[in-house]
């Protein structure tokens, strides 16, 4: 290692920093030519296809064998082309079948006057949100809202909003660069860990090898799904046009990894030479160029896709400040990575599970795949108190799977979902333990796990599993009045779940329901949650009801948005700008989502959804707030 660097400085020392400069790039791709004995194909390459979610396959290798598990879910796909063509067929392809067409004027344009930030790639079937969603919007509106996105937002319906917003091909407001939404929006995806949505953007835009930022959210994407073949191939055909530090980077990691050593050092000496300070680059390229010793990652709090690319190839573990990084694309990466640490893992799969970007299976068998001590596993709620809290929930799914006794899978499940309920994940918890769940026979014995299992699935939205535990607690509660309180507390939550069950249960059992609650560790910070979201929804809130939470203390603390924010959300809904209402909506949610925003905001919020027909949306919000304030 240090050899090498050594050998970067002298290298450069007889250069100044203007040659270098001048002679960066031209190193760069005349390196791949001397190598190769003749020209670089720089031929476009083909863009991603869609990648498939699917369940991963199962695994029995252990933590300490540093298991190879969790491999990107996405198949490798054949490299993507930039074909030119023309405006029929940018619709054509842009739209799939039965889809809304884009403004009918882009229809008689010519190739040269197409906007690639019309491009979208959803139907009337898959959520598109229309061709004149963005109609009344301010350009400037729009391009600084969508800047404030919050893409690891822990809300599915947030997160479902988000993705239908920027895949949906619309009109879009006058002014700005042509070229720069569409890469926004692009970035914005691959932020959220939407892999499959950003190549079915990318394979649409017209123009697409002509935008670097789209060019470089490829390669990121390719290298975030472990895909590192497909991201040198866009590198070293489109290098010699890009300059920037980002592309010289990429060069070299794509020149190391294909055994061009000498190559890749004197990239290094250059980069050094002008300043440009990224030490675990630097270590990790080393440690790929000059096999021996695997380098040590002392910290990488921000880490780029390059980084964890390197890291992974160079068989480096990653530290444990990694996880700082809050981007579900990063967080998903982190997760997948065999050079990772399993607590670490386990911590990341949890985060991009809640933020949509890991398919539940995954993190289902990453737990699965920890191994325990069998006494352990013997007694889990004792033994829960030694470990993380990643590795205490791994320690009670795989005490659920090995259970035989159906009292000890409930007292483990309850565990699991407390815990999670605590840490602010109680939806990933349900999704994750529903299989478990769902083996659970309503019993007398399980009585008091009725109220936890109804939860789970009404979160779940497995109305058939609900009806077993919610007519055990039925026929029980006219002769139990504990009972009969416990499934009048839940009641609100299977209403706004629409169970079938539940649609007779209306406004006037509120002060039951209050009855019921009102003893409970912040029962009004709930109650006034559910008022405010029922209200919002049309449901009439009578003023008893209010006086009587003023009337006791409470546990929330908000921080409310920007004035500017509400005038905006005021002003989009009135109008019926569906857009910007959404997207107005969505930064004021910000990234705790309906989990933590006040009654207030949430009321503000759900009202505007309803008012440009999004009522389900609205209602999908409000049941994710109840359930996190604890309903």
């Amino acid at each position: 290692m240090n050899a090498s660097r050594v050998k970067r400085t002298a290298t450069g020392a007889v250069l100044d920093v203007a040659t270098l400069a001048a002679f960066g790039a031209a190193v760069l791709v005349s390196t791949t030519v001397l190598a190769q004995g003749g020209p670089v194909d720089l031929s476009p390459p083909k863009r991603l296809e869609a990648y498939p979610q699917k369940a991963l396959p199962p695994t029995s290798l252990r933590p300490q064998e540093n298991p190879q598990i969790l491999e990107p879910v996405f198949p490798v796909a054949e490299p993507i082309v930039a074909p030119v063509i023309g405006a029929d067929d940018v619709l054509m392809e842009a739209m799939p079948e039965n889809a809304n067409p884009i403004i009918d004027e882009v229809l008689t344009e010519t190739l040269e006057a197409v906007n690639p930030d019309v491009a979208g790639v959803l139907n009337t079937d898959t959520g598109a949100l229309g061709v004149d969603m963005w109609q009344g919007t301010d350009r400037k509106v729009l391009e600084a809202l969508l800047m404030k996105i919050p893409v690891s937002s822990p809300s599915p319906v947030m997160r479902d909003l988000m993705r239908r917003l920027l895949l949906t091909g619309a009109k879009v407001p006058a002014g700005g660069q042509p070229g720069s939404l569409i890469a926004l929006r692009a970035g914005l995806l691959l932020s959220m860990g939407d892999f499959t949505g950003v190549s079915a953007l990318l394979k649409v835009v017209p123009g697409y090898a002509e935008n670097p930022d789209l060019l470089r959210i490829e390669v990121d994407t390719r290298l975030l799904t472990g895909d590192v073949a497909r991201a040198c191939q866009v590198t070293n055909a489109y290098i010699e046009n890009q300059s920037s530090t980002y592309w010289q980077k990429a060069f070299i990691f794509c020149q190391a990894l294909e055994g061009k050593g000498e190559q890749a050092q004197l990239g290094l000496a250059l980069l050094q030479e002008l300043g440009v300070e990224d030490e675990v680059f630097y270590s990790l390229v080393d440690a790929i160029t000059s096999p021996g010793e695997v380098p040590v990652i002392e910290s990488l709090p921000n880490p780029t896709p390059l980084h964890l690319a390197l890291a992974r190839v160079a068989k480096a573990t990653l530290p444990m400040d990694v996880i700082s990084s809050n981007l579900p694309s990063v967080l998903r990466s982190i997760a997948i990575s065999p050079n990772a640490p399993a607590e670490l893992r386990i911590e990341a799969a949890e985060r991009s599970e809640i933020a949509g970007s890991l398919p539940v299976d995954a993190l289902r068998q990453l737990y699965a795949s920890i191994e325990f001590p069998q006494e352990n596993l013997d007694d889990p709620l004792n033994m829960i108190e030694q470990f993380s809290p990643p590795m205490s929930r791994a320690l009670l799914y795989r005490a659920t799977l090995a259970q035989k006794s159906p009292t000890a899978q409930a007292e483990s499940l309850a565990q699991a979902l407390h815990l999670a309920r605590i840490g602010g994940g109680y939806a990933s918890a349900a999704r994750a333990f529903l299989p478990q769940i769902m083996r659970i026979e309503p019993t007398l014995e399980l009585v008091w796990f009725a109220p936890e299992a109804i939860r789970a699935f009404l979160i779940a939205d497995r109305h058939d599993a609900v009806r077993g535990w919610f007519e055990l607690l039925k026929g029980l509660s006219e002769t139990d009045p504990k009972i009969a309180a416990n499934l009048e507390s839940i009641m609100p939550l299977a209403r706004l779940s629409e169970f079938d069950e539940a649609r007779g249960w209306t406004m006037a059992r509120l002060p039951w329901w209050w009855d019921a609650v009102k003893t409970k560790d912040g029962a009004r910070d709930i109650a006034a949650t559910l008022a405010s979201v029922f209200q919002a929804l049309g449901e009439f809130i009578p003023d008893s009801m209010w006086v009587d939470l003023i009337a006791g203390p409470s546990h929330q603390s908000h921080m409310a948005p920007h004035p500017s924010l509400w005038f905006l959300l005021d002003s989009a809904s009135e109008r019926g700008r569906l857009g910007e209402t959404i997207l107005v909506s969505l930064v004021i949610m910000g990234e705790g989502g309906p989990a933590k925003a006040s009654p207030v905001v949430l009321q503000r919020v759900l009202k505007a959804l309803v008012k440009v027909d999004l009522t389900s949306e609205a209602q999908a919000m409000a049941l994710e707030a109840v359930v996190a304030v604890g309903l």
